[in-house]
């Protein structure tokens, strides 16, 4: 199965005409010939693309399958390795309905959710109905709803249909950077507003937010959802999520190319440099040769990368910023496995210093998108190479902090609790990660900081902020649980004497983190640091106020605290 668990898919081969060549799990012998015939005959009508059908498979309702040239089938994710030999046919793959049970399982267990929960969010995805899904658990109707309230609280889902996405399209697992929707705009014959206007639905949206997303009124927008349900013939948005999540499975499986390719990143080229252990570290240089080298050091949740309004702030203010990716994210090799905590954070200190060693910089300036143990590693290892270090949005450890409510801040309440679960999580996260699903949770998590919500909404800065979690759909996640682990069990760092050198940036309407608890935090650590608190900012400060972080860098040491 090439590395994908037999639970997530099924495969089978069919001749032209229709016969079964391979067929392991049965599910094509359940076809009468002329569907199967239809199927062959689909596949080899486009042969560079895959084309997805209902199919009655003798099931209480008709299942979706995939079906493509066997040339392009074999580069489906988990197909059998013996179609890329094979020059006729068509592949043929389904989402395993077996395997359901299994994967809302493990989905439960990453979440912490009992068994008795899972059960009743399984007979949910199945019937689509909360009476019909307690019956089909045997627990009462108000049992259900109290099950099916923890199930969304324990993943911060506002409704059910956001639940059955997540737990659908969440527990596959795998690479889902090909995730795609157009599929079902074709197989259901929707316009372009017909689908994204579902897919919004499906993603836990109400039809007003889904109207006003899409800009345009609420009137028009009940119209056009009463279309999708009369042409997919499901009956509430529960059963439209579970048609999507199962669509976008499909989709996922046959590497969909990822739809939203304009705004490309700035330009930038990648340099790679060897370190003491053998190791490689990958690093965004953007230029240009002769400006001074700045390094910019990426959040502890996504992967190297400057977002275009900091660069050019930099550039023109002659700048020339460059960006590494730390042990385990992105293209950069992971630290030894028996580095974790403290000596990972020494791993990180040592690449960077090598870095610098590689070019030929004795010191350098830096900001830092949160991680401040990793500068306070720095300066502990290599004291003499930080000229000064801005850290915008900076991270206390995960347990602080009880005032910021929202997804995000809950993760990280989460992480500090069941710190074990870090890796089963960002799993799953990373699988729902698709850009269409990204920009629309960005507006809905920065809806109370304005300069955040301003920033979210240019689409070339949120494919800027998309691109630095790409690397976590393809399995490179290993930095992400290190850091993750260690900020849920590190606690607060001991009190540094003479914090001069470092300024640390404060949205007031930051939506992780209250701005004042999070100055309180640090005050108590970082004796001498400035600390600046910016009224109109929240916390991606780097993208709404880029000269202000020009500006702090700018800026004279005066060697003493200031506020």
């Amino acid at each position: 199965m090439s590395g994908l668990d037999s639970h997530v898919a099924d495969f089978a081969r069919l001749a032209a005409d229709g016969a079964v060549v391979e067929d392991p799990c049965g599910f094509m012998a359940l076809c009468t010939p002329a569907e199967r015939l239809q199927l062959a005959t689909l596949g080899r009508r486009a042969p560079g693309a895959t084309s997805y059908e209902l199919v009655d498979l003798g099931a209480p309702r008709a299942q979706l399958v995939a079906v493509a040239s066997l040339q392009q089938a074999a580069r489906w994710q988990g197909a059998p390795g013996a179609w890329s030999a094979a020059s006729e046919g068509v592949g043929v793959c389904r989402l395993s309905m077996g395997g359901v049970s299994k994967r809302l399982a493990e989905f439960g267990e990453a979440f912490g959710l009992p068994p008795a929960v899972v059960r009743v969010v399984n007979a949910l995805y199945e019937t689509c109905d909360v009476k019909q899904a307690a019956a089909s658990a045997g627990v009462s109707f108000n049992t259900a709803r109290e099950y099916l309230t923890k199930a969304r609280a324990a993943i911060w889902a506002p409704n059910l249909p956001r639940l059955v996405t997540w737990a659908a399209v969440g527990s596959m697992g795998i690479d889902a950077s090909g995730e795609s929707d157009v599929a079902i705009g074709a197989l259901f014959s929707l316009s372009e507003r017909q689908r994204r206007l579902a897919g919004l639905v499906a993603d836990g949206a109400s039809r007003t937010e889904a109207a006003q997303a899409m800009a345009v009124s609420d009137a028009l927008a009940k119209k056009e959802l009463a279309a999708v349900f009369d042409a997919t013939g499901v009956t509430n948005s529960i059963g439209l999520a579970r048609l999507f999540a199962e669509l976008r499975g499909l989709a996922i499986l046959a590497r969909e190319a990822p739809q939203h390719a304009q705004h490309p990143p700035p330009l930038s080229r990648n340099l790679f440099i060897s370190v003491g252990d053998g190791r490689r570290v990958a690093v965004s240089d953007y230029g240009p040769d002769s400006g001074k080298p700045v390094l910019v050091l990426h959040n502890t949740m996504n992967c190297r990368g400057v977002d275009r309004a900091l660069v050019s702030a930099l550039q023109n203010a002659g700048y020339r910023p460059l960006s590494p990716d730390r042990p385990g994210y992105g293209d950069t090799d992971p630290a030894p496995e028996d580095c974790t905590g403290e000596r990972y954070l020494d791993v990180c200190a040592d690449d960077i210093a090598a870095l610098c060693a590689e070019m030929g910089w004795s010191k350098v300036p830096l900001i830092a998108h949160g991680p401040v143990h990793l500068v306070l590693a720095l300066m502990r290892r290599w004291p003499d190479l930080i000229e000064k270090a801005l850290i915008d949005a900076p991270e206390p450890d995960s347990a602080w902090g009880t005032k910021a409510q929202g997804m995000m801040p809950s993760l990280k309440r989460q992480f500090a609790r069941r710190p074990w679960a870090v890796a089963s999580v960002i799993r799953i996260l990373a699988a729902l990660a698709s850009y269409d699903r990204v920009a629309a949770f960005m507006q809905e998590w920065t809806a109370r900081s304005p300069a955040d919500r301003r920033a979210m909404d240019d689409p070339a800065l949120m494919m800027d902020f998309y691109r630095k979690l790409a690397p976590f759909q393809h399995g490179k996640t290993d930095g992400f649980i290190r850091e993750q682990v260690l900020q849920a069990t590190c606690g607060r760092p001991a009190p540094i004497a003479d914090a001069h050198r470092l300024t640390l940036l404060i949205g007031a309407t930051d939506f992780m983190h209250n701005a004042r608890e999070t100055e309180t935090y640090w005050r108590s650590v970082l004796k001498g640091a400035r600390f600046v608190v910016i009224p109109d900012a929240g916390r991606f400060i780097s993208y709404s106020h880029p000269d202000r972080l020009v500006a702090e860098l700018q800026r004279p040491s005066s060697g003493r605290a200031a506020t």
